[in-house]
């Protein structure tokens, strides 16, 4: 070969080499590798109705409120002369109706009380206990006179027993501290801090109650000392167990306080 020849592919060698070197050395398997995905972070729990409609359950709770509160108030019952164990059975019905529903369009919200613990055994009659006691104190001191039934009913019988046990002792509170207490409390804390939102809810509960049944400061105030022991027991636990049980308890204690023996 001539050596002008040999030097020119020798030149051109040299160039292919200094490309070569030139260029990232990247192997084959790194090539074929995708690069790999960033990790997906987990998503904490959220309420279900929290995003976009802040004010959704609280706006149930108000609703429910009104119309159980104006239906309590305006029953023909109220008006005309009928018997008042039917009296007593269609309020009760009127006024818990549109909590009931309130709390089936909610129950994404407030299920999430719905928790329970042994404790709340002993919670539940720690709360009826102490708020009925202090409740029989502070009537005494109001009226001069202990607790009695204001009701007669023809005596005991299924009428009385129905109104007067069944009804506040069974059926109110599995009704009354899911509203009350889970629904009611619980939206009210997410617009405010957690003692606002136990005084406000407690209020209302006393004063819904005193409304329906005929007002009474002496009532306003046993049923706020219930209301706000239960409350705040809710409030630390986040179970409305306790609340029920101790509605259970309050509500007994007067049934039996009040039965004629």
């Amino acid at each position: 070969m001539p050596q002008s020849s040999y030097g020119a592919s020798k030149s051109c060698v040299g160039d292919r080499v200094s490309l070569v070197r030139g260029a990232e050395p990247t192997s084959t398997v790194e090539a074929m590798t995708p690069p790999p995905r960033a990790a997906s972070q987990p998503t904490a729990p959220t309420d279900s109705n929290a995003s976009g409609q802040p004010f959704g359950p609280l706006l149930w709770a108000a609703a429910a409120l009104v119309v159980a509160v104006v239906l309590a108030t305006t029953f023909s019952a109220w008006r005309f002369r009928v018997p008042q164990g039917v009296m007593l059975t269609s309020t009760y019905a009127l006024t818990w109706g549109p909590l009931v529903i309130a709390l089936i369009a909610t129950v994404l919200f407030w299920r999430k009380f719905l928790a329970f613990r042994p404790v709340d055994i002993y919670l539940g009659l720690m709360i009826g206990v102490v708020a009925r006691a202090v409740g029989v104190i502070i009537q005494f001191f109001a009226t001069g006179r202990m607790p009695s039934s204001d009701i007669i009913l023809g005596g005991v019988g299924g009428l009385y027993v129905l109104t007067s046990v069944i009804m506040p002792v069974i059926v109110a509170p599995l009704i009354e501290e899911p509203f009350f207490r889970g629904l009611l409390q619980g939206s009210l804390g997410r617009i405010a801090t957690p003692w606002p939102s136990l005084f406000i809810s407690s209020v209302v509960f006393a004063t819904v109650h005193t409304i329906a049944s005929g007002w009474s400061w002496t009532l306003v105030l046993i049923l706020l000392v219930f209301a706000l022991l239960a409350g705040y027991v809710v409030q630390q636990t986040k179970r409305i167990a306790p609340a029920i049980i101790g509605h259970a308890v309050f509500n007994g204690l007067a049934a039996l306080i009040a039965w004629p023996w």
